[in-house]
């Protein structure tokens, strides 16, 4: 009997570490194919010192205007080695205009304060910001005269920057907005994860394997 009680308290022993090690990992690594998307051929990024995140959207979608303040809030928390790029799309009705005026924004330097007015503009007040009429008075507001903004919609440098987005949006295949795209590598596939935080819980962990594979 003292045999037996010996033999089950010693089973019962080596039993309790192999369940402890059966329990599910709570934050298990994500896959390739499920929740991103290996490019066929890498994308070159801006600095090639730093972990390129590049947010593919467009100021008339609604889900890219309720993702953007999950997106600006994420931003802050960057580390120093982490670079994000936002980029208009163009592949989308009336898109072309509003992707000038990003650009637009962007060489005048008040991307920062005119970004989440063109959303709210769209879709919160019904602004039909599609025309260069409508699209410069509403910069007017910025402290930027429609002669100033008329010249900067049509420059050289703002249609550079439009046909280079147009480009990469083909480059990384995207179909859809918002899209997110780490190190020239990576898209996340959105559309097969639980909720937005995911979104970023996914871009974190792409932005650590590459800092990995970049030997940081």
């Amino acid at each position: 009997m003292f045999r037996f009680f010996t033999t089950l308290f010693v089973a019962l022993g080596l039993a309790l570490p192999l369940s402890a090690c059966a329990e599910p990992v709570e934050h298990a690594e994500y896959a390739a194919g499920t929740h991103y998307r290996i490019l066929e051929q890498a994308v070159p990024t801006n600095d090639p010192t730093k972990v390129e995140v590049r947010e593919f959207f467009f100021y008339g979608c609604p889900h890219c205007y309720d993702v953007d303040p999950l997106v600006t809030a994420w931003k802050q928390k960057l580390a120093d080695d982490v670079e994000f790029v936002p980029t208009p799309v163009l592949f989308l009705a009336n898109s072309e205009p509003l992707a000038r005026a990003f650009y637009v924004a962007e060489a005048r330097g008040i991307l920062d304060q005119i970004h989440r007015p063109i959303f709210d503009a769209w879709h919160k007040h019904r602004e039909p910001l599609i025309s260069v009429p409508a699209l410069s008075n509403f910069f007017r507001k910025f402290g930027v005269e429609p002669d100033e903004f008329n010249a900067l919609y049509s420059s050289f440098g703002v249609s550079t920057k439009v046909r280079q987005a147009d480009a990469l949006a083909r480059d990384y295949k995207i179909r859809g907005v918002p899209a997110f795209a780490v190190n020239g590598k990576y898209v996340v596939l959105r559309e097969n994860l639980k909720n937005e935080g995911e979104t970023f819980r996914v871009l974190d962990y792409l932005i650590e394997k590459e800092r990995k594979a970049m030997g940081k």
